[in-house]
C-alpha cells in the first residue's frame, strides 16, 4: 500500500516576523502547499493519508480554512486519518468534535490509544489525540498491536527523543514493544535528527512549509510504500518537496572591513556563489571585527536581494578591528575606546550592544563620516 504521511502543517499560522502583506501571502502559500499534497495523493493513488498532528496552528480555525479542508478531503477516494497535536488538541470546543469533515476522514479524539480498522487494506491505524497543549504520559505504554499479520501503523504526534517530554513522550522501548510496521510521527519541523534516532520503522514527516528562519531547508511530506507477507513487512519511504518557499541562513565574515563598498562586494559574491533563487527567504548575519568607524547600511544591502523572495541582513559585527592600536592610541579615539571597553567586554549582551553602538557613533563622528542609522 501507498501512504502519504504529513503533519505539522500549522494552517492559519500568523507568520508574525513578516509584514502584514507578506504574512498574508505566506498563509496563502501554506494553504497551496496543503492542496499540492492532496493533489499528489490523488495522482499517486495513495491508499491512505496520515496527518500526524498540528494540522492547525491554533484551536481557532478560519472558515476559509475549514472550507478548503472539507473540499480537499472530499476529493480523495482513500481514508484520511488525523491525530490532533499540541497546537490543535481535541478539547471539548475543538473542531474535531463538530463532525464537519467528510466521511472518509477519521480523527482520534482521545488521549487513550485507539485504532481505526480498514479491512479493504488489511490495515489498522493506531493513534491518540492531545486533549490539551501538553501530554506527559505515553498512550502506548504496555500496549502492542492486536494482530501482527495485518499492516499495523502508528499515527501520532509525540516526542521520541525524550522520555520525559511534555509533548507525548515515546520511549524507544515502548515503540519497539508496540510493534508497528510503520510509525508516522509528527512534532519536529526539522525532522532529520529525530528520524535518524528512531529504533523502529518510521519517520518524522517535518512541516510541509517552513514558517520562519528556525525551519530552514526544503520541506515537504513522506511517501511510504508498505508491503507485508505473514508477519514480515517491507518498508520504503522518501521525502517529497511541497514547500513554495525555502528559508535559509548564511553568515558573512567581514574581518577588517572599513568601508561600505567592501561589505557590498562581499555580500554580492556570497549571493552569487550560493545560487539562491526567487523561492528563497534568506537571512544573512554579518560577523567579524570591523573598523570602528565603519557604519554598515543594512537597508542598502537588502537592495542586493532582488532575485530573492526576501533578504534580511543582521549586523553582528564588532567594531574592534585593530583593537591593540586603539588601546594604545593617546588621542580622542583611544580615550573613547578605553572608556567603552568595560561595556564591550561585559557579560551582559545588552551592555555589549550598547558599547558597540556607542563606539560606532563615536568613531564615525571623529572620522567625519555619516552617523550609523541605528
Amino acid at each position: 500500500m501507498k501512504i502519504l504521511h504529513t503533519g505539522d502543517i500549522h494552517l492559519d499560522s500568523p507568520f508574525a516576523g513578516l509584514s502584514p502583506d507578506a504574512a498574508r501571502q505566506r498563509r496563502s502559500e501554506l494553504r497551496a502547499a496543503f492542496s499540492d499534497m492532496i493533489a499528489y495523493a490523488r495522482q499517486q493513488a495513495v491508499d491512505l493519508v496520515l496527518i500526524a498532528g498540528d494540522l492547525f496552528d491554533k484551536v481557532y480555525v478560519t472558515r476559509d480554512t475549514i472550507a478548503l479542508l472539507c473540499r480537499e478531503f472530499a476529493s480523495l477516494s482513500c481514508p484520511v486519518v488525523i491525530a490532533p497535536g499540541n497546537h490543535d488538541p481535541a478539547d471539548e470546543k475543538s473542531i474535531w468534535k463538530k463532525g464537519i469533515f467528510p466521511d472518509n476522514v477519521f480523527v482520534f479524539t482521545s488521549a487513550a490509544l485507539s485504532r481505526f480498522s480498514f479491512d479493504r487494506l488489511n490495515c489498522c491505524v493506531y493513534g491518540y489525540a492531545f486533549e490539551s497543549a501538553s501530554l506527559r504520559t505515553c498512550p502506548l505504554e504496555g500496549k502492542a498491536v492486536e494482530d501482527p499479520t495485518r499492516l499495523n501503523i502508528l499515527c501520532a504526534h509525540g516526542d521520541a527523543t525524550s522520555p520525559i517530554s511534555a509533548y507525548g513522550p515515546l520511549p524507544a522501548g515502548v515503540l519497539e514493544t508496540f510493534g508497528a510496521d510503520y510509525c508516522a510521527l509528527g512534532h519536529f519541523h526539522n525532522p532529520e535528527n529525530a528520524t535518524a534516532a528512531l529504533t523502529v520503522p518510521g519517520a518524522y514527516c517535518g512541516c510541509p512549509e517552513g514558517r520562519d528562519f528556525g525551519e530552514t531547508g526544503i520541506k515537504g511530506a513522506v511517501l511510504v510504500t508498505l508491503e507485508k507477507e505473514g508477519e514480515a513487512a517491507a518498508l520504503d519511504w522518501k521525502r517529497i518537496r511541497f514547500c513554495r518557499k525555502i528559508y535559509a541562513q548564511r553568515t558573512l565574515q567581514l574581518d577588517g572591513a572599513a568601508e561600505q563598498s567592501e561589505v557590498t562586494s562581499a555580500l554580492g559574491a556570497l549571493l552569487l556563489d550560493a545560487g539562491f533563487g526567487e523561492d528563497t527567504l534568506l537571512r544573512i548575519t554579518l560577523q567579524g571585527t570591523v573598523d570602528p568607524s565603519l557604519s554598515i547600511d543594512t537597508a542598502a544591502l537588502t537592495a542586493l536581494g532582488t532575485d530573492l523572495a526576501h533578504l534580511e541582513i543582521r549586523d553582528d559585527t564588532v567594531p574592534t578591528w585593530n583593537a591593540s592600536a586603539l588601546q594604545n592610541d593617546q588621542g580622542m579615539r583611544g580615550e573613547v575606546y578605553r572608556l567603552l571597553l568595560p561595556k564591550l567586554e561585559s557579560a551582559d549582551p545588552a551592555e555589549r550592544e550598547t558599547g558597540r553602538s556607542a563606539l560606532r557613533f563615536a568613531m564615525a563622528a571623529l572620522s567625519g563620516k555619516e552617523l550609523p542609522s541605528q
